[in-house]
């Protein structure tokens, strides 16, 4: 017990990684957990009380995430097309961009999927996949002009 006592006052500092690790992997397994279990309970609601079969419950979660695909598809891909459409897209020699919008700035290193978006004073790590292939295509159509 000492031996243990003495290694963690020599290695306090990973020992307490290790322990915000073992923290932070508890607090997700548990939210994830009562994500499931909710729905799971509607789903067993669903079958049980409104007769429903479980294929139909499963196609009413696809249906529901298709709809929310399409509500995606037609406000933000409109919105993030206007405003690239006059958007200021500036290559430093170390591979990175910046674009800049009449509201948002946007900032990546090209190649990676990763990038941070600036919306006045706030700022979020995105996967820049998620902003479909017009960012794609605007940066691309941007670099090439960059060349030429």
């Amino acid at each position: 017990m000492e031996q243990l006592l003495q290694f963690v006052k020599d290695y306090w500092p990973i020992a307490l990684c290790i322990i915000v690790v073992i923290v932070a992997v508890q607090w997700l397994v548990k939210g994830l957990i009562r994500i499931l279990s909710i729905v799971a309970l509607i789903g067993v609601v669903l079958v049980l009380f409104f007769q429903f079969t479980p294929e139909e419950v499963i196609q009413m979660g696809r249906t529901a995430a298709q709809a929310t695909q399409e509500v995606v598809e037609k406000t933000i891909t409109p919105i993030l097309d206007a405003e690239l459409k006059d958007a200021d897209i500036t290559f430093q020699p170390d591979g990175s961009y910046e674009v800049k919008t009449a509201s948002i700035r946007i900032v990546g290193i090209k190649g990676e999927s990763k990038a941070t978006v600036y919306y006045k004073d706030e700022k979020w790590e995105v996967d820049i996949g998620q902003l479909g292939a017009v960012f794609q295509e605007r940066l691309g159509k941007a670099e090439n002009e960059k060349t030429m």
